[in-house]
């Protein structure tokens, strides 16, 4: 518990303590899927991202906090995981990024003019980035956790609804990044279709001999280029520790490819 505040949250440091989140203490929390996500963003990009589902505010913040040119929003539809992104965004940790970064609480899945009159203007963003809700309601046991649930699970509409929105706020060239399981794949590339090209998708696997988990896709509004594979990120070495790669990913190192 935050003895300051009495909540049931914690202050955390993400990325090496290069920003500082407030969470909380159960429920979903930021960790590898919001680090590898943000890190799909390169060091000299510019213009404005914005990050749906952010929840707490990890992958908008850390963006910002990683890449000085860009400009970031954060859309929820939970007003009390809001609340903990401002309040940590006014944390005195945070202040080089405090106004590069600003939230914003609407339904992700709603028509357009509602989006707009939440300040979400269609072809206004250079980046959307996503960590969709993984799982379906009808084939999943769902937490006990309402938190968890919100984080994790919606239904078969809504990785197009997600990608539909995406697709509106994007400028022409705008690119997207998602993060979602290795068998979403599929489902992935069809909602993309039509409407985004030069994708690119990258293996995430635990460990080098064993099979994907994840996925990470990016890929290009209007683009007409084709499709690649690239090279798989491994996490972990045989003896379970971080792989180097992950290793930099999570600490936020310099050297990072």
């Amino acid at each position: 518990m935050n003895a300051e505040s009495g909540r049931n949250e914690t202050i955390d440091g993400f990325l090496g303590n290069r920003i500082r989140l407030i969470q909380p203490a159960g429920g979903h929390r930021a960790g590898l899927d919001a680090a590898l996500l943000q890190a799909l963003i390169p060091e000299n990009a510019d213009g404005h991202l914005v990050d749906l589902g952010t929840g707490t505010g990890a992958v908008a913040m850390a963006a910002a906090a990683r890449v000085p040119a860009l400009t970031a929003t954060g859309v929820d539809f939970d007003a009390a995981m809001l609340d903990m992104a401002n309040r940590a965004l006014a944390l005195p940790a945070n202040q080089a990024i405090s106004g590069r970064v600003h939230f914003v609480l609407a339904d992700i899945g709603s028509p357009r003019p509602a989006r707009e009159a939440a300040g979400l203007a269609d072809n206004s963003a250079d980046w959307v980035t996503m960590n969709p809700p993984f799982d379906v309601a009808a084939h999943v046991r769902a937490s006990p956790s309402e938190l968890k649930r919100q984080a994790h699970v919606g239904d078969e509409h809504t990785l197009a609804d997600w990608i539909r929105t995406a697709s509106g706020l994007l400028k022409p060239a705008g690119r997207l990044a998602i993060i979602h399981r290795a068998d979403a794949l599929g489902a992935v590339l069809a909602e993309l279709r039509g409407r985004f090209g030069a994708i690119a998708i990258r293996p995430v696997h635990p460990r080098e001999a064993e099979p994907a988990t994840r996925i990470l896709v990016t890929a290009v509004q209007g683009s007409k280029g084709p499709l690649s594979i690239l090279h798989g990120l491994v996490l972990h070495r045989a003896d379970g520790s971080w792989s180097d790669e992950a290793q930099a990913i999570l600490q936020d190192k310099s050297d990072r490819q």
